[in-house]
């Protein structure tokens, strides 16, 4: 009887602890409920992060631009078609972008030092700069087939327009009327200089996230050119004359090739830009028109406030 009894209370104590379907619905509802929960909170949590890794490399090449200034007394060349053509690269590599010329100063001094060949030309341009890309955008790559290419996803201001060459803006364009015909004078305009912001170091944009559409990317007109040498053009720098807009409202793939001149990005609310002091802030998207020129004016007289 005793062992009887032990073995119908041993069964029933294994009955009991199974789950009823009823139970296990509810754990699974619950385990939804917390997964729901908690993918906004991953999700939040990784745009963050991005956008600091953003913050910190624009941080990264404001830094760079003034130890080239104190190293070369000018600020690093926009990038230049020429000095003996009109489009759409540099001969030389004199012409060749602000990003190239500033990587010494983002521990890039490998690929700044290599021999001036024709392979090693062709190797800077496929090698893929990471300070140069945007994490909620894209990862560091190169585009093409036989011939890659990198990319980046920031451009420096280059003043009013793409038709003034740099001249209102914290970058020169080299040549600002390439020759045609032999022969070519490789010594570009003098640089820019500190002394020439009138309106301020604090007020005045220096390089911003550019505006690319993630189904463009590698293609846009913005964005289909190597980093190092794509000319005077938007794939490296973009213009006031334009506002900052996010990234989805850039034309699509649908739209055939365009070429944007504005600001932008994938944050949320603005585009992240570091200014001539070096300080990184966003500039809002719904920025007004005269202000957000003034803030790409280098001594347009009208210094502003940037909060």
């Amino acid at each position: 009887m005793i062992t009887a009894a032990r073995s119908h209370r041993n069964e029933s104590a294994r009955v009991r602890s199974a789950f009823t379907l009823v139970e296990l619905l509810v754990v699974i509802a619950i385990i939804g409920t917390l997964v729901g929960l908690l993918l906004p909170a991953v999700q939040s949590a990784r745009d963050a992060a991005n956008r600091s890794a953003c913050s910190n490399n624009l941080r990264q090449i404001g830094l760079a631009f003034q130890l080239h200034h104190d190293a070369r007394k000018i600020h690093p060349y926009a990038g230049s078609d020429g000095p003996n053509q009109s489009c759409c690269n540099a001969t030389v590599r004199a012409g060749w972008t602000w990003m190239y010329w500033i990587l010494p100063y983002i521990e890039e001094s490998n690929t700044f030092n290599l021999p001036d060949t024709t392979a090693n030309n062709a190797l800077v341009a496929a090698t893929p700069i990471k300070t140069y890309f945007c994490p909620s955008r894209r990862v560091p790559r190169a585009y093409g087939g036989t011939t890659l290419t990198s990319r980046s996803d920031y451009a420096a201001n280059g003043g009013r327009s793409l038709a003034g060459n740099g001249d209102e803006g914290p970058v020169l364009r080299q040549w600002a009327a390439p020759a045609t015909t032999l022969p070519i004078t490789t010594a570009p305009r003098t640089g820019r200089q500190i002394k020439d912001f009138a309106d301020g170091l604090t007020s005045t944009v220096l390089v911003g996230e550019k505006q690319l559409h993630s189904s463009v990317q590698g293609t846009a007109g913005g964005d289909n050119e190597a980093w190092n040498n794509s000319g005077w053009d938007q794939d490296h720098v973009r213009f006031g004359s334009s506002l900052p807009q996010p990234d989805s409202k850039h034309p699509t793939a649908l739209s055939g090739t365009f070429w944007s001149e504005r600001f932008g990005g994938q944050h949320p609310g603005g585009s992240q830009m570091v200014f001539v002091d070096g300080s990184v802030r966003p500039v809002s998207f719904d920025v007004d028109a005269t202000t957000w020129l003034n803030m790409m004016l280098i001594a347009d007289g009208n210094a502003v406030s940037v909060e």
